[in-house]
């Protein structure tokens, strides 16, 4: 969750625009290992078990090293290991704005400095926690109506996006009180207890970015089989937040089938948000509406 916060403090701060933002993030996805390559190259699990963690990263709501060792690939001692050598790369959008020459050292020793002073992040066993509450500061989310439903509903998607899709994105923007427009877009209600409508989508190249990063293929158009593989996301990401609803509270939810829709109008009131996200692909709107 590092490069989303850290890159939001840098386009809100004016130290970067979003054009030397998105070349970052392009030569970042390029380099920036996964725990699981992280793993291989180590020694301590194999293509399979990396395959195995990853397919059930789609059923539950639990990080990369926390089911490997359940699953006996690592230890506990393993994973600390490999997560403080996933750490390192934090520092690749940092080092990918210096070597393009957007940023100097100076200013990016000074720009994190400050970044962790603001926000009090600093090294330690808590670190996962206060990013989180940073997250949810920067969404605006704890003055909301159903402020829980909103940290733990958009939470669960960053970290989904970053499971799924990859770190290679910031947060742009956040929009309340609006009518927001995405050219392309998928839907799906959650119903029960607590109901919501939720969409994802945006301009084309966007959307059509998001679709080949979730099927991993070289898609190039707004077809049905592209709008199909947002759907899937989309349902991927309310099913978690329904087992998790499931596990944690008690509280039992059901989804709509997701719909694909062109030129999707969403008024976001006091009771909705929608995310700006921007990718090195593209830029993706997330929308979500309390019922």
């Amino acid at each position: 969750m590092y490069t989303q916060l850290f890159g939001h403090y840098l386009l809100n701060n004016k130290i970067i625009d979003v054009d030397e933002l998105h070349a970052a993030l392009t030569a970042m996805s390029r380099i920036k290992p996964k725990l699981g390559a992280i793993a291989i190259d180590a020694g301590y699990m194999n293509a399979a078990q990396v395959d195995e963690v990853f397919e059930t990263q789609h059923t539950v709501d639990k990080r990369f090293g926390d089911i490997a060792v359940e699953k006996g690939f690592l230890t506990e001692e393993q994973t600390f290991e490999l997560l403080a050598r996933q750490k390192n790369s934090n520092l690749v959008l940092g080092q990918a704005l210096i070597d393009f020459g957007f940023i100097t050292n100076q200013q990016f020793e000074d720009a994190l400095n400050d970044y962790k002073r603001r926000s009090s992040l600093i090294e330690g066993e808590n670190e996962e926690e206060r990013m989180e509450k940073e997250m949810v500061r920067i969404l605006g989310i704890d003055g909301m109506p159903d402020s829980d439903f909103f940290a733990q509903y958009m939470l669960l998607l960053i970290r989904n996006l970053i499971r799924f899709l990859g770190d290679d994105f910031t947060l742009a923007g956040v929009s309340r009180n609006t009518t927001i427009s995405m050219r392309y877009a998928c839907t799906q209600d959650i119903d029960g207890p607590i109901s919501a409508s939720v969409a994802i989508g945006g301009k084309e190249r966007g959307f059509i970015g998001i679709a080949a990063r979730y099927a991993g293929e070289n898609l190039v158009e707004a077809d049905s089989y592209t709008k199909a593989c947002v759907g899937e996301l989309l349902n991927l990401q309310n099913g978690l937040f329904a087992v998790n609803m499931s596990n944690e509270r008690g509280i039992e939810l059901e989804l709509t089938p997701q719909t694909p829709v062109d030129n999707l109008m969403m008024n976001i009131g006091e009771d909705g948000i929608c995310v700006d996200l921007s990718f090195s692909f593209g830029d993706v709107k997330v929308a979500v509406i309390k019922k």
